[in-house]
């Protein structure tokens, strides 16, 4: 008894190492292998939320031992008022815009003057960070020792087949499956039948 224990004692120590890493992976943002731009490796994650995040870096700085990236953006659509989201859009980024949802009583240094994000206008110049640990944008305080972390909505866009091209697919599947089950299914009814008179 003690055999079979003792390696289902190691597949359960197995899977929760297994579960930590991958928990670990999922959490992190990047690694670096400098201290610029070109020696930021974002992970998998990060691109998928937005593609065009490497080029969009500005510069790498650490503080009390953490990496973070530095973003410059413009405010495109605020909506916090409204209980929606503000949308940035990436220096040098694609022209989708990141969509990150603060809540309401956030605030952010414009020019060195705090700034509640509910009053960010379209065109306002943001700068945010995101570090190494989380996947996240950071707002820095004036003297950038405190950020306040601002999560990154991140929704998949599946895109729907126009009305038109809809209707102009071929129509590919048949009524034979459907017969074929039917067809087996009495077969079987059949067999069973005939075992059944056979032991009467």
């Amino acid at each position: 008894m003690r055999g079979p224990s003792l390696i289902l004692s190691g597949v359960v120590v197995s899977l929760l190492a297994t579960a930590a890493l991958a928990e670990t992976s999922v959490d992190k943002s990047f690694t670096t292998t400098s201290d610029d731009c070109n020696g930021v490796h974002w992970t998998a994650a990060a691109i998928r939320m937005h593609p065009t995040i490497a080029v969009a870096c500005q510069g790498v700085e650490t503080r009390e031992g953490k990496t973070y990236v530095r973003f410059e953006g413009t405010v495109d659509k605020n909506e916090i008022k409204d209980g929606g989201k503000l949308a940035v859009k990436f220096k040098d980024g694609s022209k989708d815009p990141v969509v990150l949802n603060p809540p309401a009583d956030t605030n952010v240094y414009i020019d060195g003057k705090k700034t509640a994000v509910a009053d960010l206008k379209r065109g306002d110049k943001l700068n945010f960070y995101i570090g190494e640990e989380r996947l996240a944008a950071m707002f820095p305080d004036e003297t950038k020792t405190e950020y306040v972390a601002v999560p990154i909505v991140y929704r998949e866009v599946v895109r729907e087949p126009a009305p038109e091209q809809a209707a102009s697919l071929p129509h590919t599947a048949s009524d034979l499956p459907l017969m074929a089950l039917g067809g087996f299914m009495l077969l079987g009814m059949g067999a069973g039948m005939s075992v059944f008179r056979m032991k009467k």
